[in-house]
């Protein structure tokens, strides 16, 4: 009975906790859980760019005389429709994708937001990476249950080469569209594995503190069969708990506390 208002404690604490936290998520955490309680690492963090698809290179590859024509005008500054637009991003234009994206966003055409995900993928594979925002916002959008397979696939081929090569915005959104329910499905031990070892480099704490929040409220909502859950959010917020701001460190230090009065206690 102890340990069980205990976690309940640990619980309330976590979501007052969760308050004033921007979004983004991981593993095991409910959504917008990565909690933003330090300064952003800056537009330099943001920028990192991976050409992941060279895309469209040549106006050859188009079996259409009228898109290498609308490639050409596109290129020269003259006026290139919407559908000539899509149509050149589909073939793998990454200029093409970006204006259409600009389309999209002005509403001077019509779009869902599946479109403006996926076209702004395209345009951020072939290393327009000032399209990634756009492309995330988009994303939290979308339905795992009906989001086409292929336009998943897209996404990850573009995120996760990014947030391996230390783009931040890349890297928070591979965390956050991992998971059960999630746009990217259940996480892989592999991919866990690779997210730790990033966290690590960033060493500011916050992707740990994010898991171990989401693992405290999943241990409070499986009561005793929540031990292994907690077990390991205390693996990670004792690295938390090392982060050299502030904010993060205390956070992670204060659950620390109350979980260990919960540790071996009776029910």
């Amino acid at each position: 009975m102890r340990k069980r208002l205990v976690m309940r404690a640990v619980a309330i604490l976590v979501a007052a906790l969760a308050l004033p936290f921007a979004p983004a998520v991981a593993q095991d955490i409910p959504a917008s859980r990565i909690p933003n309680v330090i300064a952003p690492a800056g537009v330099e963090a943001e920028r990192v760019s991976v050409v992941v698809d060279p895309g469209l290179t040549s106006n050859k590859q188009l079996r259409s005389t009228a898109l290498r024509r609308a490639r050409k005008a596109m290129q020269a500054g003259e006026p290139v429709t919407a559908d000539q637009l899509r149509a050149l991003a589909e073939a793998g234009d990454g200029l093409a994708a970006q204006r259409y994206v600009r389309l999209l966003q002005a509403k001077t055409v019509k779009g869902t937001p599946s479109d403006l995900a996926y076209f702004s993928a395209i345009a951020v594979g072939t290393g327009r990476v000032w399209t990634l925002g756009a492309m995330i916002d988009a994303m939290h959008s979308l339905d795992p249950q009906t989001e086409p397979k292929a336009r998943i696939n897209k996404y990850i081929q573009v995120l996760y080469p990014h947030a391996w090569a230390g783009n931040r915005l890349a890297f928070e959104a591979v965390v956050d569209f991992n998971g059960e329910g999630r746009l990217f499905g259940p996480l892989s031990e592999r991919t866990r594995v690779r997210i730790l070892e990033e966290a690590q480099k960033q060493g500011d704490g916050r992707i740990e503190l994010g898991m171990a929040m989401g693992l405290l409220e999943r241990a409070a909502e499986a009561g005793a069969a929540g031990d292994q859950h907690l077990t390991d959010a205390r693996a990670l917020l004792q690295v938390a708990a090392q982060s050299n701001h502030l904010a993060v460190s205390t956070t992670a230090a204060n659950l620390l506390r109350h979980t260990a009065v919960g540790q071996g206690a009776d029910e």
